[in-house]
């Protein structure tokens, strides 16, 4: 699974979110393979008792009288089952007004309230890898879990053979350094992702959950302290937007010869240059400053702190992904 996916933090809000609503009895629609383009195995939807589908599963008008056909029969028989389910034929396929193949699904009896979702949502946000998994087929049991230091999710039946298995890892940190004017819709941007966002800063004034509500934790420290950073790994993201020289040489010093794989600096050509001299001057190797960008973000003609946030989330994706970040209009199938 793809560790930057909002689908998954969202259909677990939605858990919740239905789970607050009293108990209800509903199907499970799990996506466990794939045949259409754009058709991820992992998503999700609860098909509800007053006929409505909510989740991040998605599969457009052509599969949707099947589904609902195959998940009454579900509600009536109290068993789950696994089904095939067309995405499109016929003339609107010809004409390319349909998606195409076949998805394979898995509908089990499960409500939004079972434990299992809390659970998933806890070591989530405690930054935890985890399996699950989906077991498949008539009288499959329902959906279960386990954590990488080997723990079950509540009243789970493990049995592995023949389920739906999901790596789920633990979603990458954006640290942000600094929480100026552009911290907070850098947060809210990076936090609608799917990232986990950390705020590390020594103005206490504004590390307030009013100022800072899409953060998941704020590292505060005494004013003049070094600044607090979280352990980092390869698939995460630093962008300093201290704009105090103290800071920024402190964090770079610790970040730049360290696994995270983009390292940003949010500041004028002009003082990014003399900061990288400097550091240069004091012997950081060339290899080590090669790995900071400056001036931070991809060039979209934006100024404002929304806008230079959604530069620089747009670089990181850009880097971490490995990706061209090219208009799709350009591009041929």
């Amino acid at each position: 699974m793809n560790a930057i996916d909002e689908t998954y933090p969202a259909f677990l809000a939605l858990c919740a979110e239905l789970a607050g609503q009293g108990p209800r009895k509903a199907v499970l629609v799990t996506l466990v393979g794939s045949g259409g383009r754009g058709q991820a195995a992992g998503r999700r939807a609860w098909a509800l008792a007053d006929a409505t589908l909510r989740g991040t599963l998605t599969l457009g008008s052509c599969a949707d009288g099947q589904l609902r056909r195959e998940v009454e029969a579900v509600r009536e028989s109290g068993a789950g089952r696994l089904v095939s389910l067309d995405l499109g034929s016929g003339d609107d396929y010809e004409f390319g007004l349909t998606c195409s193949g076949q998805v394979s699904a898995q509908l089990t009896p499960m409500s939004p309230g079972h434990p299992l979702w809390a659970w998933l949502a806890a070591r989530r946000e405690a930054g935890k890898d985890v399996q699950v998994f989906t077991p498949l087929g008539g009288g499959a049991g329902p959906t279960w879990a386990r954590s990488a230091a080997g723990d079950l999710s509540p009243q789970a039946v493990p049995d592995e053979t023949g389920a739906f298995t999901e790596h789920r890892p633990a979603p990458p940190t954006l640290l942000i350094v600094g929480a100026g004017p552009v911290a907070p819709p850098l947060a809210r941007l990076a936090r609608t992702l799917g990232l986990r966002v950390v705020v590390t800063d020594d103005q206490a004034g504004r590390m307030t959950p009013a100022h800072l509500p899409d953060a998941h934790e704020r590292l505060i420290v005494p004013a003049g302290h070094d600044l607090l950073l979280p352990e980092l790994r390869p698939g995460d993201g630093v962008a300093v937007l201290s704009h105090d020289y103290a800071h920024e040489l402190s964090v770079l010093g610790r970040v730049l010869g360290g696994p995270a794989r983009y390292v940003a600096l949010v500041a004028s050509r002009r003082r990014g240059q003399a900061l990288l001299r400097f550091m240069a001057e004091t012997g950081t190797p060339p290899g080590v400053l090669a790995r900071l960008r400056t001036p931070a973000g991809l060039d979209l003609g934006l100024s404002s702190p929304a806008g230079i946030a959604l530069s620089v989330l747009s670089e990181y994706v850009q880097t971490v992904e490995g990706t061209g970040a090219q208009p799709l209009s350009g591009r041929t199938e």
